[in-house]
């Protein structure tokens, strides 16, 4: 792996990938379990009257789970083709509006929301102003919660991880540990509401949520800390 900034692969140009092939991307890119989102209402008190902000919707995967609590959904997605498809997917609800835009650009036109989620989207955005934005963007009771999926392994597995590692470290040089996923065990000790996994190789969905105050570092007293909670769910059969 290269250290000249010039020969690693751009982090934009990567997204743009996937914008190139919304279809394949929507049938192989794994959802998100419901109860992750059960924990999301659970720990935010969001319901039918919130506004949620879900940046870099991609085709709609956590859209849609969103979509189905009944609050109202404004998702923004930057590549043309990946919102397009979006549409398609949420047309029977009328909760839900996308809109063509990289988070650092949108034009809020004052709109403030509940509660701003990212699934495994986050990392997309500069990171730079992307913290202030969310909390500009957030009423002062909001939420941002971070949704994600984390592949696990388990002892004894063949390592086909070790044959792959290099290339998570070639194009995904921001998160080399892709290359090298945690046990399971460990994962299962990092907190609570696991259930029983099945599948050979099985996938963690992991959400995080904070309040605006713990977006911008100014320490305020009282504020409610960053809580993580893990969901398993089995791998899909596609990726075996």
């Amino acid at each position: 792996m290269t250290d000249d900034p010039q020969m690693r692969p751009n982090r934009h140009g990567l997204g743009r990938v996937f914008n190139e092939v919304p279809e394949l991307y929507d049938r192989v890119r794994p959802g998100y379990p419901d109860e992750l989102f059960a924990d999301l209402v659970t720990v935010t008190g969001m319901d039918a009257r919130s506004s949620v902000l879900e940046v870099g919707c991609g085709t709609g995967q956590a859209t849609r789970s969103l979509a189905k609590l009944g609050c109202s959904v404004t998702a923004i997605e930057p590549g043309k083709e990946m919102a397009a498809l979006a549409r398609q997917r949420i047309a029977t609800f009328g909760n839900v509006e996308v809109e063509t835009s990289m988070f650092e650009e949108w034009g809020d036109r004052g709109r403030r929301f509940d509660v701003l989620v990212a699934a495994s989207s986050w990392h997309w955005v500069d990171q730079s102003t992307g913290w202030q934005r969310a909390h500009d963007v957030l009423h002062p009771t909001g939420w941002m919660a971070l949704l994600g999926n984390v592949v696990v392994r388990r002892v004894g597995e063949p390592e086909v991880y070790a044959e792959t590692a290099d290339l998570h470290e070639r194009f995904c040089p921001e998160n080399p540990d892709w290359g090298h996923p945690p046990l399971e065990d460990d994962v299962r000790t990092t907190d609570e509401g696991w259930g029983l996994v099945e599948d050979r190789l099985c996938r963690s969905s992991s959400l995080i949520v904070a309040v605006p105050e713990a977006l911008t570092g100014t320490g305020a007293k009282g504020q409610r800390a960053p809580r993580q909670l893990h969901r398993s769910a089995e791998l899909p059969e596609h990726a075996h």
